[in-house]
Parts: structure tokens; sequence; C-alpha cells
């Protein structure tokens, strides 16, 4: 081996090709980003090549107006250390700007960052917004400079930081963002967090994967001559490649003893470097292993006893023979195989006696969720479980005012394992069981980690103290909120025992009030509005005495149940309800979730009474104020989603397909998301794209499965666009099973009126084939809605589908655009069949001049084909073009611009423009001036 021999100086071997890669990916940002995702087991060169690739950029200081910024989860011994990549970002951050530079780009909630880096914290913050906070500080930084952002060993995150990865990777489909990951796949099990979350990415195609390969035998013998610093000879070469079965890290190894005469497993190997240092280094190792991959130097030199030469001296050792390194003010080994490895030499008794050194070292520092789940995990490993109970606890308090979730979760977790081997658990801990069992589930909720969290939240109510009925009751609703989201039931048994628990005593009616909106939002999403209403009416006066005496908590539930029973009152039948919700906005003013209810209720509701455009003005009025007021991303999208909504509707199909497909990529999976996707495919359908449909009925039938057990509005629109499907499969028995869903789930006009509709189609079809099917059910749901603004379209669609009326009868109306543009095509092909060829070119070509305006290309599409079938085809200008085409080809040939002839048809240039190129290439013209020319030679 050679003594001076440094890992750095040996070139970076069979890894051209992944760093070329590197080079093209981030050389191909433009106006949106791109991500990379480098696997490989342990020991393959992920952080080499990532530190080569990082440092050709520039590093933190940049070069060309880059920044790169790196961060590492680190695994504690006992589970994931909490933040220590975003912690290691947003450092980096300061290091590179200063802290103003860096809280002016966090906006509004830059304190919440102070849980990361104390400096950034001018005043205590609400850190459960630290996600939201840290997303937008890169988002904003990515809009301002070239920014390029890596997290290594992924494998080992937290679920918080795993959350803000991938919020960051979707940022990158509307930022020029450029994001490496790494993990490692052997760490990678079935069950492991991170797998959902890189499908879901996958899914969204947001990610580029690199898995390392390992290293060829030529290769391999590249690098073992690069690290020995000699030919080695063939038969040395053949053995390192086949025991280091290519790996990098272990050629490494091998190589470096190639020389001497080596030891059968590679863990012996990896322990070479470590037996040939003397007894006081060897120590110094085995104490550092005891702290896990990466110890501070304060921590550690607190742990060794010994005085500050005999320290110096042994990190010296350990450095000098590459197994240790040291970076910034900590050291850490060069392999975290090597730290295994080492610390498995340790004796019992040494691992107590050091793990309890940790422990009281570690309690000396200011307690951040990561010292505290330290502290946990050193004095459970020490076996002093009360110390180790007190600090778990302590440790997911820390963990959760952080918005580390899953740690706040796995400490919870670990709290409750120690909880029978303490002989006074109650007095250690500082609260009873059930309230680690209730911190515990919030967690998990938080985590997403739904299906866990209904257990721990029912084992919470059965071992809640008996004496205090009011906490097991604020429980119970806890309990029936996560039931809810997590589908396993309405959550309405549980909030029915809570009400019990209270009885009639005044004293606990804001809480039995905030049971009440809890359940009227229950009714309201499960589709019983009658009751829900009844329940919101309720809830309202049993907190308006509290809100009236200055109560903030009843003022806020007295704004939750006006709009609940505002909304049930819409979606349950009375279309003149809708004017409730400006009653209730002035109670919502200054609660922020309140807020973000009326603006998401209300725009909703306005589409249900066909009021398209004032939905989508008090949508993006709602979009402004919750990105002004950080409001949660759950709102934010609802809101977004009901805009993309609303602008279908009302006849923008492109501008709504435009939102949703910035919009998308930046959910994570969620009742949400489930929402937008099945929005998004009926706006597939509405466009005539309907590959793109089926390609995306995987996606969004798997998360409404997963989060909307309950929820009868997203489910009652799968229903609608599965039943269009099968349609254009020409599969009428299928479209009738789902156009059933009308007839068992309680709805609302704009729901039940789609699927009657589809009804009547597929019986129509059935009819022509000689078949029939049941059509009065779904005539009384037609029947049922009247006197709504948007009945009368619908009805006229229902009978016109049937031959009970005529198509022209649907062609006006309130009620979706795309609904007129079909009528249109289905009375132009009406008037066909019925002779009057003149009258059906007319009544077709404006049916495609209506349905381009939309952008509804499969309609279109259809309507062009039944003329060219009817041979009703005749000169370019017209028939080729389309009645939109010819006017904007006439104002061509009159001299207007685009900005001008957009100003006369009022439409956008956009829209000009797209027709501009319609007519060249349809008229098979290289110029304005020959269009033009051709318009006058037909005109004359």
């Amino acid at each position: 081996m050679m003594d001076g021999m440094q890992v750095g100086s040996v070139p970076l071997v069979g890894r051209q090709a992944d760093l070329d890669a590197l080079r093209a990916e981030v050389g191909s940002v433009g106006d949106v980003g791109r991500t990379v995702v480098v696997s490989g087991d342990a020991g393959m060169g992920k952080t080499r090549l990532l530190r080569d690739f990082a440092d050709e950029l520039g590093g933190a200081e940049g070069r060309d107006g880059v920044m790169v910024l790196r961060g590492a989860c680190i695994d504690t011994g006992s589970g994931p250390a909490p933040l220590t990549a975003v912690t290691d970002l947003v450092r980096a951050l300061v290091d590179a700007l200063g802290v103003d530079a860096v809280r002016a780009a966090a906006g509004p909630g830059a304190d919440a960052l102070g849980v990361l880096v104390p400096s950034l914290a001018e005043a205590p913050a609400d850190t459960a917004r630290l996600a939201d906070v840290v997303v937008e500080l890169f988002s904003q930084l990515a809009r301002t400079r070239r920014l390029v952002v890596i997290v290594e060993d992924l494998h080992w995150a937290d679920g918080t930081t795993c959350e803000i990865v991938a919020r960051i990777v979707r940022r990158t489909a509307a930022l020029p963002l450029f994001v490496v990951l790494t993990y490692r796949t052997d760490d990678m099990g079935r069950r492991h967090p991170l797998r959902p979350i890189l499908a879901e990415l996958d899914r969204s195609r947001l990610l580029t994967h690199r898995p390392l390969a390992r290293l060829s035998p030529v290769e391999v013998g590249a690098l073992a001559n690069a690290v020995s610093g000699e030919t080695l000879a063939a038969g040395v070469l053949h053995d390192i490649a086949a025991r280091s079965d290519g790996i990098p890290f272990y050629v490494e190894e091998l190589a470096s003893f190639s020389g001497e005469r080596l030891p059968v497993s590679l863990r012996d190997v990896l322990l070479l470097r470590y037996e040939r240092m003397d007894a006081a280094a060897r120590r110094f190792t085995r104490i550092l292993a005891t702290g896990g991959v990466e110890v501070p130097h304060p921590v550690l030199r607190a742990v060794f006893d010994d005085d500050e030469d005999a320290l110096e001296t042994s990190v010296r050792s350990a450095v000098d023979a590459q197994i240790v390194v040291i970076r910034d003010d900590a050291y850490a080994f060069r392999h975290a195989l090597m730290q295994e490895a080492v610390y498995d030499e340790l004796l019992p008794t040494e691992r107590t006696r050091l793990h309890t050194a940790y422990a009281a070292a570690l309690e000396a520092l200011p307690p951040t969720p990561r010292v505290l789940a330290d502290i946990a995990h050193h004095w459970r490993a020490a076996h002093v479980p009360d110390r180790a109970l007190a600090a778990a606890v302590a440790a997911q308090a820390a963990a959760s005012g952080a918005s580390a979730w899953s740690t706040a979760a796995e400490t919870g977790e670990r709290a409750l394992e120690l909880w029978n081997a303490v002989p006074d658990p109650e007095r250690v801990s500082g609260m009873p069981r059930a309230e680690v069992l209730r911190r515990t589930a919030a967690a998990l909720v938080s985590a997403n980690r739904l299906e866990r969290a209904v257990e721990f939240a029912r084992d919470a109510v059965d071992t809640w103290p008996a004496d205090d009925p009011v906490g097991q009751a604020a429980m119970l609703g806890e309990l029936a909120t996560t039931e809810f989201q997590s589908g396993a039931s309405d959550g309405t048994s549980s909030i029915a025992r809570a009400l019990e628990l209270l009885g009639d005593d005044p004293r606990h009616d804001v809480q039995r009030a905030g049971l009440l909106v809890t359940s009227a939002r229950v009714q309201m999403m499960s589709g019983d509005q009658r009751v829900g209403r009844e329940i919101a009416l309720v809830a309202q006066a049993t907190a308006e005495p509290a809100a009236t005496a200055g109560d903030p908590v009843a003022a806020e539930l007295v704004a939750h149940a006006m709009l609940i029973a505002a909304t049930c009152g819409t979606s349950g039948g009375d279309p003149g309800a809708v004017e409730d919700f400006e009653k209730a906005r002035p109670h919502a003013e200054g609660f922020v979730r309140a807020m973000m209810r009326y603006f998401i209720n209300y725009s909703n509701s306005l589409m249900l009474v066909g009021r398209y455009d004032d939905a989508v003005a008090v949508a993006r009025e709602g979009m402004e104020y919750a990105r002004a007021h950080r409001s949660d991303r759950g709102a934010q999208v609802m809101v977004e989603a009901n805009a993309i909504e609303a602008l279908m509707y009302s006849g923008r199909l492109e501008t709504a397909a435009d939102l949703g497909a910035g919009l998308l990529p930046l959910i994570e999976a969620s009742l949400y998301s489930a929402f937008l996707r099945e929005r998004l495919l009926c706006l597939a359908l509405w466009r005539g794209r309907v590959d793109e449909a089926e390609a995306a009925l995987s996606a969004a039938r798997e998360e409404l499965d997963a989060f909307g057990a309950y929820e009868f509005q997203t489910r009652l629109g799968m229903a609608y666009d599965l039943g269009m499907l099968a349609l254009a499969r020409g599969d009428a028995h299928q479209a009738l099973r789902h156009a059933s869903a009308a007839l068992t789930t309680a709805g609302s006009a704009a729901l039940a009126l789609p699927l009657a509709a589809v009804a009547a189609r597929a019986t129509a079809l059935l009819r022509e084939r000689g078949e029939d099917a049941d059509i009065e059910p779904y005539r009384e749901i037609v029947r049922g809605w009247r006197g709504w603004e948007i009945t009368p379209l619908w009805a006229a669609v229902f009978a016109a589908e049937l031959g009970e009326g005529p198509w022209s009868a649907a062609t006006t109306g309130t009620g979706p655009a795309y609904l007129r543009a079909y009528a249109r095509v289905r009375h132009g092909e009406d008037v066909l069949a019925a002779g009057d060829r003149v009258a059906a070119r007319d009544a077709l070509t404006d049916a495609i001049a209506y349905a381009d305006e939309l952008g509804a290309a499969g309609l279109v599409q259809r309507a062009r084909e039944v003329m060219t079938d009817a041979g009703l085809t005749g000169t370019a200008s017209a028939s080729v073009l389309t009645a939109r085409e010819e006017q904007v080809l006439e104002l061509v040939a009159a001299g207007l611009s685009n900005s001008e002839i957009a100003a006369r048809l009022y439409i956008s240039a956009k829209t000009v423009s797209v027709h501009v190129s319609a007519v060249l290439r349809k008229l098979d013209v290289p110029s304005r001036t020959a269009a033009a020319a051709v318009y006058r030679r037909g005109a004359a």
C-alpha cells in the first residue's frame, strides 16, 4: 500500500459516460428544468461522481452564473436524522449569499428557516409551514439564477425531506432548476417510503434515471493500477475483479493491499486499514463509529476523554489510513460500509459506555430535532430505557414543531416500544400513553401514512383515560377525520361517540361545534347534502354565542359552518343558496383556512348553477389569496383545479389544458391530485384526445381508489369519464354500467345530468342494434333537477339522444360550452340525414368553427369527416377552411396584422396565429400574401 495515496487523486474510472450525461442534462435546462436520479449499490461511486460534477460547475460560488448546492441525508443508527440534507442546502445558501438575501428569497415565512439555520430567524415562526418556505426559497432562487441542487443518500431521508425534495422536483416542470438525487438500490426494500414518491414522480415524467453500472474487468484494472500506483500482475487484477464484483469502493480497498495475502470476506478487507493502525487510532475510530457515519468535533471531543493532542494524533492516523475524512467541523467515515464494519468490532460493554457518553454529550447541545432523536437513540442503545423514553417524547415534539413528520412518527413509535420497559412511564414522559399515541397518529397523517395513522388513532381512543371524556371526544374527532381521509370509514360513528361523551354541557359548546363542523363536512363530501346542511346550521348556532363573546376558535367555526351550509344547500337542490356565500365571507375574513374554503366551495357552487365566468374569477382570486397567505398546499391545489374546471365549462379548453399541464406535476398523490386528474381526464375527452385519456386513466383511478373512498364528487366525475370512454369504444353496455352511478349515489345536477346523458346515448346505440335498456330512472333524474339553469340544456341533449327532440334545441342555453358544440355537430348530421345538403353544409361549417374556437378538436374532426363523406367539400376557401379560418383569411387579405385581427374577432393573437398557420397549410401557400391572392381569386 502507498502511504501517500489519496482517494481524491485517483482518476474517475468507468464513469465518463455518466459524467457526460450529467453535463448534457444540465446543459439542456431552458425554461423548464430537469431531474436526474443516480442510483446504485453501496460503494458504486455516486458521491465521487457528483463531487467531480459539482467541482466542474464551480460549487456554491459557481461559474458562469451557476450555483451548486449539495446536501446529504444521514442515518443515526436508529433511523434518518431529520432534515440534514435540507439543512446542508440552506446553510450553503447562507454561506454563499448571506442571511439577508436568503430571507428575502424565502419571503414572509423566512423565520421558519430558523429551525434549520438559527441565524435566519428574527422572531418565532410557524414551523409547520417549513416545507412550503423551503420550496418557495429554492423556487425564487431558480427564477433569478442557474441553480443546481444535489441531494445525496435519499434512502436515509426522513419524510419531510422526501416531501420537500419531491416538491422541488415538481417545480422543475415550470422552472429552470436542475436537481440530482442519489440513493442506494440495496437499501431500497419493497416497503421503503421513497419508492411510492419516486413512482409518482415517474408517472409525472419528471425523472431521468441514471443507474450506475458495475465496472468492467478492464475498468477494474485501470482503477486498481491507479490506486496502487503501479501496474499490477494479471493474476492480481483478475482476483480483484472477481472479488470486488466491479464495485469501485471494493476495488480501491482490495488494490490498496494488493501486495499482501487478502482475507476471504469483504468485511475483513474493510477492516485491514483499521487493523494496521495503532491502538489509539483504532480506539478513535470505534468512538466515531458509535456516533454514526459523521460526528461534529465538539460532540466527539466530549466523548473522547484524552487530551487534545491525543485526539489530533488519532485523527491524523485515521485520515492517513483513509478510513476517516474531515468535513468542515466534523469527522466522517470515508464510506458508510467502513463505519458499519468498525462498529461491529465494539465489545458489548464498550458500546454501552460509548452510547452513554454520546447521550450525555448531546444533552449539552441546543435541543434540535436531530439532536433529540440522537439522544433517544443513544440512551436506548445504552440500555437506559427511562432516559430513552423521555428523549424520544421530547424528540417527537421537536420534530413535529419542525414539520419533520416521519421523524415525529418514528420517535413516537420508539417511545411506545419503550413504554412497558419503564416502571413509571407517565411520570418519565410527562403524559399518558394515549397522548403519545395521539401525537404519533397526527404525525403519521402528516407523513401521508394514513392506514397506520388509523391504527394508532383507534388505539389512542381505546386507551384514553376514563376520567377525561372531553379529551377522548377530541381524540374521536381526530380519528373521524383520519378515517375519512384514509377511506377506512366515513367517520360518522366516531363523531357520534364523541358527541355522546360531551353531552349537553354548555361548557363544551365550542368543542361540540367543532365536531359538528367535521360531521357536516363528511356529509357534504360523501353526498348527503340535506343532512350536511342541517348539521352545519346546528354547528353555527352552537358556536355563535362563544363567537359573539370574542372566542376566535368559535368565530372560525361559525364561518366554516356557514360555508358548508351554503355548499350543501347549492349541491342539494337549491340554486339560490349560492348567494349565501357572500353572507359568509365577512365571517371568514381573517381566517386563512376559512377563506380558502370560501374560494373553493363558492367557485364550485357557481359552476353548479352555470355561472362559469364568475367561477373563474372567484377561483383566480383564491389562487392569489393562497399565494399571499401561504395557505395549505391542498387548498391551493383545489382552488387551482376549480379554475381549470370552470375554464373547461366556459369553453376555454386550451387555456384549461395549459394550466393543468403546469399544475399536475407539482402535486403529490392525494385526494386533491385525484380530483385534478379526473378533471384533466374529462378535459382530454372533450378535446378529442381519447388516447391521452386512456393513458391517464390508470393513474387517476389508482389515486381515487387510494384517497377518495367517500368523496362522491370525484367518483361521479370519474363515472362520466369512464362512460364517455366506453361510448368512444362503442361499448354501450359498459357505458350504462358507469352511468348507473347516478342512481346509487347522491349528487348534484351538474354531476347527475351528465350521467343521464351518457345513459341516453348508450340506450340509443342499443336500440340501433335491436336491444333496449330501462331509461326511465334517468328520465326521472332529469325531471328531478328541473328549475336549475343548466337543466334545460342537458334535458335537450337527453331528449335528442333518444330521438325525442331536435338537436337544434341543445345548441343554445346555460351549460358547458362543449355540450353546445356537440349538439351543433349532431344537428348538422341530422340535417344532412334529412336530405338538405345546403343547410347541412352551413350547419356543419358553423359547428366546426364553434368547436375549433373551443379547442374541441375531436368534434372538429368528426364534422369534417361527415362533410367529406357526404361530398360537401368544394373549393379550398369554401370547404377546406373552417368558418373561423375563412374570417381570418378575409382579414388577412384586407392587410390586417394578427393583433388587429384578434381585436376584430375578440380572440387572442395566439389563436389568430394558429388560424393563419392552418390557412397557409390548407391552401398550400408559402405566405400571407399568397393566401390573400387565393382569397381574391375566389372572391372574384
